[in-house]
């Protein structure tokens, strides 16, 4: 397939999801009843249209990125992306005709080529291949994040327990370290029954004898 023929269908491509992302932003276009409906046109979703827009400029502006390409360019920006009629295109280009067609078929070969290499084209197998990548999650969005609500309840609670009931919250941090303890020795074989044995041994606090006065 020549390149010339790989731009025109990229090209093609474009410009209807160009009007289609316009018409999806509000814009109201004359309807012509003559003309028969085309019926069911496939379009992808949103972001993707936008990607497909947005990749279709990107390659063709590097295509033609060397400095003595800027008129090639210009041409580009004016007939491929704007969509200037043909008279008023070669005016603002300022180059005669026979220069200005030699630019235009030389734009679509320099970038149908680049379209084939950086695989835009075909249009299909981009959408497809962009749909096949699996969405990253990130290790910070796996974790549950902290309830930042309960801790200023439980710093008060915390306090509470220290200063009415000192047995109590001994029990309790000997608890949290004893548990952190088993947790950290799990890597190196402790038991379930020995993690047992280690909250059985711990003291019972009576109630009664902390209540205050």
């Amino acid at each position: 397939m020549k390149a010339s023929e790989i731009f025109n269908d990229c090209h093609g491509r474009y410009r209807g999801l160009r009007e289609w992302l316009a018409d999806a932003t509000g814009a109201i276009h004359s309807l012509d009843l003559d003309k028969p409906s085309l019926g069911y046109l496939w379009r992808p979703d949103r972001a993707r249209a936008c990607d497909y827009v947005a990749d279709f400029e990107r390659i063709a502006r590097h295509a033609l990125r060397r400095p003595e390409w800027k008129g090639r360019l210009k041409l580009f920006n004016i007939c491929f992306v704007h969509s200037v009629e043909y008279r008023r295109a070669v005016r603002m280009v300022g180059v005669s005709e026979g220069t200005f067609d030699y630019w235009y078929a030389e734009v679509k070969r320099a970038v149908g080529t680049e379209f084939a290499r950086s695989e835009l084209f075909p249009p299909w197998r981009y959408f497809l291949r962009r749909n096949q990548q699996p969405a990253s999650v990130s290790t910070s969005e796996s974790r549950p994040a902290p309830n930042l609500e309960q801790e200023p309840e439980r710093k008060t609670e915390k306090k509470f327990e220290q200063k009415f009931y000192p047995r109590r919250a001994r029990r309790s941090a000997l608890v949290s370290e004893r548990r952190a303890r088993g947790t950290a020795q799990q890597g190196t074989g402790v038991s379930e029954k020995a993690s047992g044995e280690i909250f059985s041994s711990l003291p019972v606090d009576r109630v009664s004898a902390e209540s205050p006065a």
